[in-house]
């Protein structure tokens, strides 16, 4: 008796295994696996990119220098001298939508076009990104190409006399 209901498990314990394959299981762990990759991969990126706009801040802090950060998604931007805050301001951007190459990075002035209030312009290269009056269209710029940020009147002198060529600012994507 004991021996038949040793049988009988046996029997159906081999019925509830025959269907059982290890591939669909490998298959399910494997793609888990290439998601999980992915957002570890993804979240490398993030880490790194924030490492750099650390440094950034830590060599800046100790120099003697003003500097901007832009957001561009967010559209705010900040002028700072030695890790203080001088000036937050914020700006729509004009005319084009943002190039989906343009990345997290250090950006250099190039150039400062003096003029009316009305009319000045900071240039920088590596994107080219100008900043300029709310009063100037982007089609009478200087600079048509590019990336073009808008900002009033004080908020522009304020930085326009603030920055000197060769100033860095660190854009935020």
């Amino acid at each position: 008796m004991v021996r038949e209901k040793h049988g009988l498990a046996v029997i159906l314990l081999s019925f509830l295994l025959m269907g059982m394959d290890g591939a669909p299981r490998e298959s399910v762990d494997n793609r888990q696996l290439e998601e999980r990759q992915t957002q570890l991969a993804a979240r490398v990126e993030t880490l790194k990119k924030e490492q750099a706009f650390l440094l950034f801040q830590r060599t800046l802090a100790t120099a003697d220098s003003k500097y901007l950060i832009l957001d561009l998604q967010a559209g705010k931007g900040m002028l700072k001298y030695r890790g203080r805050t001088l000036r937050n301001f914020n700006f729509p951007l004009a005319g084009k939508p943002l190039p989906a190459a343009l990345s997290n990075g250090i950006i250099s002035l190039t150039g400062k076009l003096d003029g009316s209030p009305g009319r000045r312009q900071l240039v920088f290269t590596d994107p080219l990104l100008t900043i300029q009056s709310k009063h100037v269209s982007p089609s009478k710029a200087k600079s048509k190409q590019g990336i073009h940020i808008a900002l009033g009147t004080k908020d522009l002198s304020a930085i326009f006399y603030a920055l000197e060529v060769g100033s860095l600012a660190y854009i935020l994507n």
